[in-house]
């Protein structure tokens, strides 16, 4: 398999909660969905080369904090922080396997959001792209979709998939 890493990343970023009785707590939530969100904007400017796609940290953050403050279900939730972000989404998967997602990303090129039960991650399928972006990892891009594929699932084998697809307001 030929995978090139265009830039390496990690998740060092915390925030702080309290629960029940004021008991403060770091946790990570939030973070991979607000960098995948504005990687995905990345992806989508033109002006912007993929090996300069990583989302800026500050930004992140305060991505992060409106995503955890969200009401409502993940699914509204994901949406609107793509408008925050200035971008349009819409979920094209709900709780599909692997293999449908692949479908999904591969039949219809573009820049996707993709989330298991506890992670989200991003994917470029237009042209020339072939892209996987992952907060935890960084963003690496393949010569083929078969070995897109075969990226992801030998990172991640969860059974059920949500998919948005992304684009400019």
């Amino acid at each position: 398999m030929s995978e090139i890493r265009l830039f390496a990343s990690h998740n060092d970023y915390y925030s702080s909660q309290t629960e029940a009785g004021d008991r403060k707590i770091l946790r990570r939530y939030g973070w991979c969905v607000a960098a995948s969100v504005l990687w995905t904007k990345n992806a989508l400017d033109p002006a912007v080369a993929p090996k300069d796609s990583n989302p800026d940290k500050l930004r992140t953050g305060i991505l992060q904090v409106k995503y955890r403050w969200n009401v409502g279900t993940e699914r509204e939730a994901t949406l609107n922080l793509l408008q925050q972000a200035e971008l349009q989404g819409a979920q094209v998967g709900d709780q599909v396997s692997l293999t449908a997602l692949f479908g999904i990303v591969f039949a219809t090129p573009g820049v996707y959001l993709i989330a298991n039960d506890t992670h989200m991650m991003a994917v470029d399928t237009r042209a020339g792209r072939l892209h996987f972006y992952d907060i935890e990892e960084g963003l690496f891009q393949y010569a083929s979709t078969a070995e897109l594929g075969q990226g992801i699932s030998a990172r991640y084998q969860d059974p059920r998939w949500d998919v948005y697809s992304v684009a400019h307001h």
